[in-house]
């Protein structure tokens, strides 16, 4: 053996390379190196039980005699719906006996070793740890008073089951870095659970608990403001004491809140919290409550992205558009991403319809390299959008409108021509995802078009167009047109046909014609695409050619 080769530290590099890689033989790799010979076995088993990622590998360690071996169970589903049986893998790990002092010396000693523990969502379709073995193992009086893994820095747990939180209750230690906490009933007993986790994990850099109950919301925000290196955080809505908390954390740098249905503001005197962070993200049920929390925040922030789970109407958009600029630095945000509910019905689209004077505020923003309003319903014409955009000379992704067919002919109103989409990659010239709202309408008649050969703007950049509801009635001259503006447009998505004036938002309401419409409108599309793939071969290979005869 080479002398590098007995260098722990060199090995140690080797080893975690191994393990960095996605693909999952690589825990293989781990173990045949462990068994290789002495020098590798140690570090090659550390690196190996490092991080568990699902947990019936616990059991692992133990003997042959103590642990159930898998088997091969018939899971019979709906044979309407599916015709056939389907063989799963899905025999949950026990333990057949009693472990003896011998096994639990085993079983420390693995457990020194681990770094990262995941308890993934139970799922009975797939192996998992039973319950018995998991209270067995990580519930046990056999072992120490404290944590069954003493050098454990991240904790993930995703599973639901109730009879497993004492082995939750264990795995929290002062060791932990990382948090991660999935509940969607969340049970008393897990509120009160975590209730303690600030004190007893002073060392936690990211903590993340999605859904919350409304109930949760001051438990959390009591726990976050003991916490001084916090890097990541993802909870419910915070306190006032939590978020001046966060203005003197030098370290934050990403931060997510959702604030559930049923949560109210506390009444606080007027206050007003600066911090920064990198990205901020904040879920609300509606336009009016999420305002109420941003008031009082002034963010320096890279990214935001801001949800509205219900379907606000244009006064409440307009607002919210106004509210920003007021909120948030306008030479430090590069990222704005806004997403609202799609409106069950389409009864008058009006009422979610905003004017291009909407977003004039934001064009104070001028460092923006993304910006997503995909989910608004924006009423824009080409003199509008150009106005718009040339504020953003640094954008790269661009999304309007295209989330949703919200009921309406794209002629039936003002749209984006190709003119504006020529105006657009000029002013835009690093754009490389771009959605609006085309007006396709006699694309042969376009000024960029003479002979069917295309003289306009170009950009190389874009390769992802989104066309929102435009039709697509002359897939050759559309093509030539998009193949000489984006000559390496690579994929293009429509979001419903034009051809049809409404799409139920619940797929089994459509009967089969307006099946027929909307899969004839993505098929045009699909061909304009194909088109522009094709017209790029040939021009490679003519490029091939000539490069070829000049050798």
């Amino acid at each position: 053996m080479h002398a590098c080769l007995q260098i722990p530290e060199i090995l140690q590099v080797i080893f975690a390379k191994v393990t960095a890689s996605s693909v999952r033989p690589s825990y293989t790799t781990l173990y045949h190196l462990a068994l290789t010979c002495r020098t590798f076995r140690e570090l090659a088993l550390d690196a190996l039980w490092a991080h568990i990622q699902e947990s019936d590998i616990l059991v692992m360690c133990l003997p042959q005699d103590v642990r159930s071996q898998p088997v091969k169970l018939i899971s019979s589903r709906d044979p309407i719906k599916m015709g056939i049986s389907t063989y799963l893998s899905n025999m949950a790990e026990k333990l057949l006996r009693p472990l003896v002092d011998d096994d639990w010396a085993t079983f420390q000693k693995y457990a020194l070793r681990v770094r990262s523990l995941t308890f993934e969502q139970y799922d009975v379709r797939h192996r998992r740890l039973h319950d018995s073995a998991a209270l067995a193992l990580l519930d046990s009086h056999a072992l120490p008073s404290t944590s069954p893994f003493p050098l454990l820095h991240e904790l993930y747990w995703y599973d639901e089951r109730d009879v497993l939180l004492p082995c939750l209750q264990r795995c929290i230690s002062t060791t932990l870095t990382r948090l991660v906490v999935h509940s969607k009933h969340w049970p008393s007993a897990i509120v009160d659970l975590l209730a303690g986790v600030g004190k007893i994990c002073p060392k936690i850099k990211e903590f993340r608990c999605s859904t919350p109950p409304s109930r949760a919301c001051t438990m959390l925000s009591d726990i976050v403001s003991c916490w001084d290196d916090l890097k990541i955080l993802e909870t419910g809505a915070m306190n006032t004491q939590a978020l001046k908390h966060f203005a003197s954390l030098k370290q934050l740098r990403e931060l997510k809140m959702l604030m559930p249905e049923g949560y109210n503001l506390e009444p606080t005197s007027p206050f007003s919290v600066i911090f920064s962070v990198d990205k901020i993200s904040v879920t609300a049920p509606r336009v009016k409550l999420l305002l109420a929390f941003l008031a009082p925040l002034q963010l320096s922030a890279k990214s935001a992205e801001l949800n509205i789970t219900t379907t606000p109407n244009a006064v409440d958009l307009h607002h919210l558009l106004s509210y920003i600029t007021e909120n948030f630095k306008s030479n430090v945000l590069e990222s704005l991403n806004i997403g609202v509910a799609r409106p069950t019905y389409f009864l008058d689209h009006a009422l979610f319809e905003l004017a291009a004077s909407a977003f004039r505020k934001i064009r104070a923003f001028t460092g923006l390299t993304n910006l997503d309003l995909s989910s608004m319903h924006v009423s824009i014409t080409d003199d509008e959008i150009l106005d718009l955009v040339s504020a953003w000379p640094q954008m790269r992704y661009l999304h309007l409108d295209t989330s949703f067919g919200w009921g309406v002919r794209v002629t039936a109103r003002l749209g984006v021509t190709f003119l504006g989409l020529a105006g657009v990659l000029e002013r835009c010239p690093k754009l490389r995802s771009l959605g609006i709202n085309l007006d396709t309408t006699a694309p042969q008649n376009s000024p960029f078009l003479t002979q069917r050969q295309y003289t306009g703007i170009t950009s190389e950049q874009v390769i992802d167009l989104r066309v929102g509801y435009a039709e697509c009635n002359d897939v050759e001259a559309i093509g030539n047109l998009l193949t000489g503006m984006c000559p390496n447009l690579s994929y293009i998505h429509s979001t419903c046909p034009a051809n049809h004036s409404t799409r139920p938002p619940n797929p089994g309401l459509e009967d089969i014609s307006t099946r027929n419409a909307w899969s004839e409108g993505e098929g045009t599309w699909k061909m304009v695409n194909n088109f522009i793939i094709q017209r790029r071969k040939e021009q490679l290979t003519r490029q091939w050619q000539v490069h070829f005869i000049a050798m």
